[in-house]
């Protein structure tokens, strides 16, 4: 990502900061202790801002209102003015130096009025204030470097609108995608592909780049540099890390196809984790449970109180007897097995081309967040002409390490054997269900491949088949994985 600089035009600008926003109106004043704000806000390396910058992250909270053009030419001449020699105020008094910057200021307010700064979720007032921060900050140094109100706000509130809603997991596996020149090198990036997914043309895609690159540098700028892994654990709010993951996607146009595509996942209910946390009868069970009977050999399990119906009827007792309407108690245990995933993940040539790789990578982290939710174990294989080992991953801890571990240059395989993968995929597949606590196991396949495909419904013997084709298609292979009841999507 590279920096943006700022023409020493606009240095007073950058450095010194008037309100834009009426704190008299706002309730959040008091409530918040802006030492604290402060204090976190060093701790992430944005302590380079003024504190008035702070205030104002903190009134916009409750939708605090912004100056009028008047009331910002008052403020930015009391601001300089009281930094100008005895002298030199006496001359603004006549040139008003002092205002050289108030319509800048008023087009920092006007811009901050069409921010949607409600879209900037946090835990408490105090971590959205420090989000707001960050984009205030970053608002005004892009005004400085010259770029159009209009295309910052745009830029900021499409940034805005594709993190809201992100969870704290999703946040963390995209904190841990490799930077894209790792993924992508800059001379392999398609342009039409990119325009493509987007439908927009190549010209405009190009010049959007620019701009979102030299926003994303100015993001990067405020909170002084990407978060980094460290030994203590860190306290980021989340609000700061979904910004920390927009300045990323504004400035890696593959991520936007990551995250498309996992939301085109997460929307197919047959994709979801089907887990469940069930009671199954055992000897050595801990709990009890009460059912009916459904055999004369539970005679003994019987409730003391069928017993007694005996005494006062015996009839009666025969008749519920005959009928086995008693309840029987029985010993139970909690059954916690796991779903099992499988996906084969193409490694071929080919996916070099456009987003795939990236698009690859959204299935992937989809489904290990449901590994880290403790739904699911995945087992993943890289296949080109031959399928390659095998990766499991069953525990939190591990999903991390393995994202941090692909890089572009793992994806310079051979050819695609799109018959091997799912043959050789069901052959462990079948051996783990054996090996581990799961059940239900599914196959998923992500392939660029349009290789005919000779593997029968049968072969599968009630595994289900998700299939993925990405920028391609695949008639057979979708028809493969209908069949099955699985997920079937190509031309992604």
């Amino acid at each position: 990502m590279s920096q943006t600089k700022a023409e020493r035009i606009y240095r007073d600008f950058i450095r010194f900061h008037t309100h834009v926003t009426h704190p008299e109106i706002s309730e959040r004043r008091q409530q918040i202790n802006t030492h604290e704000v402060v204090r976190k806000l060093d701790a992430i390396g944005m302590h380079h801002l003024p504190l008035p910058i702070i205030w104002d992250g903190v009134h916009l909270i409750d939708d605090g209102k912004v100056a009028s053009k008047t009331e910002i030419a008052r403020r930015t001449r009391l601001t300089y003015r009281m930094r100008m020699w005895p002298i030199v105020r006496w001359l603004d008094d006549y040139l008003d130096w002092s205002v050289r910057d108030a319509d800048i200021y008023y087009q920092l307010a006007n811009l901050l009025r069409d921010v949607h700064f409600d879209r900037i979720k946090g835990r408490t007032d105090i971590d959205r204030a420090i989000a707001n921060v960050a984009v205030i900050a970053t608002a005004k140094r892009s005004l400085a470097v010259g770029i159009p109100a209009e295309k910052i706000t745009e830029q900021i509130n499409w940034a805005l609108e594709e993190v809201g809603g992100l969870e704290a997991d999703e946040v963390e596996l995209l904190e841990c995608l490799p930077d894209e020149r790792m993924l992508k090198p800059t001379e392999k990036i398609d342009a039409e592909q990119m325009a493509k997914d987007r439908g927009v043309t190549s010209i405009q895609l190009v010049e959007t780049l620019d701009t979102r690159g030299r926003i994303a540098s100015l993001f990067t700028d405020c909170f002084g540099g990407m978060r980094k892994e460290t030994t203590q654990k860190e306290i980021h709010p989340l609000s700061v890390r979904r910004l920390n993951v927009a300045s990323r996607l504004l400035a890696e146009p593959s991520l936007e196809a990551l995250l498309r595509i996992s939301r085109v996942a997460n929307e197919y209910v047959a994709f979801q984790p089907r887990f469940e946390k069930k009671m199954i009868p055992a000897v050595d069970g801990d709990q009890t449970s009460m059912r009916m009977m459904q055999s004369f050999d539970e005679l003994p399990k019987m409730a003391p109180a069928a017993w007694a119906i005996k005494v006062a009827s015996s009839k009666y007792f025969r008749y519920r007897l005959a009928t086995k309407s008693f309840m029987v108690r029985e010993k139970i245990k909690r059954s916690d097995k796991k779903q099992l995933f499988y996906a084969m993940l193409d490694r071929s040539k080919s996916m070099q081309q456009g987003e795939r790789i990236y698009k690859l990578l959204a299935i992937l982290m989809n489904r290990l967040r449901a590994v880290g939710r403790r739904e699911a174990v995945l087992g993943y294989s890289f296949f080109d002409s031959m399928v390659h080992d095998e990766v499991m991953v069953t525990e939190v801890a591990d999903v991390r390490e393995e994202i941090r571990k692909l890089t572009y240059e793992f994806f310079i395989g051979d050819d695609t054997d799109i018959n091997l993968a799912i043959r050789e995929g069901i052959k462990r597949i079948r051996k783990l269900v054996t090996d581990i606590d799961a059940e239900r196991p599914e196959l998923i396949i992500v392939t660029d491949g349009d290789h005919g495909i000779n593997v029968q419904v049968k072969e599968l013997k009630g595994i289900v088949l998700h299939v993925f084709i990405v920028e391609e298609v695949n008639d057979d292979l979708i028809h493969l994985a209908s069949a099955t009841g699985g997920v079937a999507l190509q031309e992604l």
